[in-house]
């Protein structure tokens, strides 16, 4: 049996718009009620089907992953993914665009810096976001597991619950919303008179009305002494470090956690202090022994908002088969990175630099010569912290000496202070 053509046509006209509104309304990639987006802060990351049920629906989400925010309850967002699943997450757990934006190019910078050293865990350690504890953790570093140890950083140990992220934006208001400035202005009427003033005793009056309460005054000063009081208080530090892990990718650990993998020949000899950074100084032979290694590494008695306080070269005793001390330098104020450069078979010794600030306030880079027994000061530069640039360009330049004439200054140094000892030995 066929049906006329005008039925069709009719059955056309009202069936069509119905399911354009059914699709519509259930698409997982609709936008009309998205009302921002957002990316996963940590690691994994579970949508809960109800915020009345502590079960999940099954869905995992990774670090990184954008979503789309569709509702918003208080500290609570239900999300959808990239796939259509929908689910209530902690908004605490989320990072707006903006955030997203900065990690990234946090990131970035901090694969640029040099390593100050590799460092290991006893247990499995979480890396966060930002040195907070309550961060979220994006990476777990495993039992065992390396890291590269790039920056460090103290800050405060807050308690206090952090503030959700800005996950809607802003959409501008419609047109035909006039506000009442505008109104006015368009039909030119007169500006209303001014509110009358309040006596100068309100607050006093206003207390009088409840019996037994206090004044807006004294519920002030309350809360300006109970401030002062916090105040007083000494705050807590904590020391972070800024680790980079296997995959380039940076966070933060706390650094009484991390153990750095110098030998325990030379950690032996730290004294309580912690170690920031180690550098290896050349290999020593040894007939009893074997291969061993001359060693730089810097420390930190107490938590300080600079990198470390002392400075110590280790070298290998051959004849006594132990290490020794070749210099020590305690009492300093000493910052990120410390530069060592690469051995060379044409180059004397090995160079290193550290930057410390004086006591004038003025920060400087000091170069230092190993020659395998002594440490021997060779420059003093002013130096510019915060400028990464600067610092690559100071390392450009002094790699570029060492190629046009840099060794035959270490040279004539070398020469001119083998002349002044030997004339010293002269009776």
């Amino acid at each position: 049996m066929r049906v006329p053509s005008q039925r069709l046509l009719v059955l056309a006209v009202f069936l069509c718009p119905a399911l354009s509104f059914l699709n519509s309304c259930g698409s997982p990639q609709s936008a009309g009620d998205v009302l921002g987006t957002a990316y996963v802060a940590p690691a994994t990351l579970n949508l809960r089907r109800d915020l009345r049920e502590k079960n999940t629906s099954g869905v995992l989400l990774k670090h990184g992953e954008p979503v789309y925010v569709l509702e918003i309850r208080r500290r609570f967002v239900r999300i959808r993914t990239g796939k259509g699943d929908t689910g209530w997450v902690d908004s605490l757990q989320l990072l707006s665009p903006d955030e997203m934006k900065n990690l990234q190019e946090a990131d970035q910078r901090a694969r640029e810096l040099p390593s100050q050293g590799m460092a290991s865990v006893y247990d499995p350690l979480n890396v966060h976001l930002e040195p907070s504890r309550q961060s979220p953790a994006f990476a777990t570093i495993p039992q065992g597991g390396t890291v590269s140890v790039v920056a460090h950083r103290v800050e405060p140990k807050v308690n206090e619950t952090p503030k959700p992220p800005n996950l809607i934006a802003e959409r501008p208001q419609p047109t035909a919303h006039r506000s009442k400035k505008a109104t006015r202005a368009s039909l030119r009427l007169p500006p209303p008179p001014p509110a009358p003033k309040p006596p100068a005793n309100w607050q006093e009056l206003s207390a009088e009305r409840i019996e037994g309460s206090s004044s807006t005054a004294d519920k002030k000063a309350e809360r300006d002494e109970k401030k002062a009081e916090a105040a007083k208080k000494p705050v807590v530090l904590e020391d972070w470090t800024l680790v980079r892990l296997k995959d380039n990718s940076s966070g933060w650990v706390l650094s009484r956690n991390l153990v750095m993998l110098i030998p325990d020949e030379v950690a032996q000899y730290a004294e309580g202090r912690r170690i920031t950074s180690y550098f290896d100084l050349g290999e020593v032979q040894d007939e009893q022994k074997g291969s061993r290694h001359n060693w730089l590494w810097t420390t930190l008695s107490s938590t300080e908002p600079y990198d470390f306080d002392s400075w110590r070269v280790f070298l290998w005793n051959r004849r006594r088969h132990r290490y020794e001390t070749s210099h020590r330098q305690r009492d300093v104020e000493g910052y990120f990175p410390v530069h060592v450069d690469p051995p060379d078979a044409s180059a004397f010794g090995r160079t290193f630099g550290l930057i410390t600030k004086d006591d004038d306030g003025r920060f400087r880079r000091r170069t230092y010569l190993f020659d395998g027994v002594r440490v021997h000061l060779t420059a003093t530069e002013n130096y510019h912290p915060g400028a990464a640039t600067e610092t690559n360009a100071a390392v450009e330049t002094a790699k570029a000496q060492g190629k046009t004439g840099g060794e035959n200054w270490l040279k004539n140094g070398w020469t001119s202070l083998k002349g002044r000892l030997s004339q010293k030995r002269q009776p």
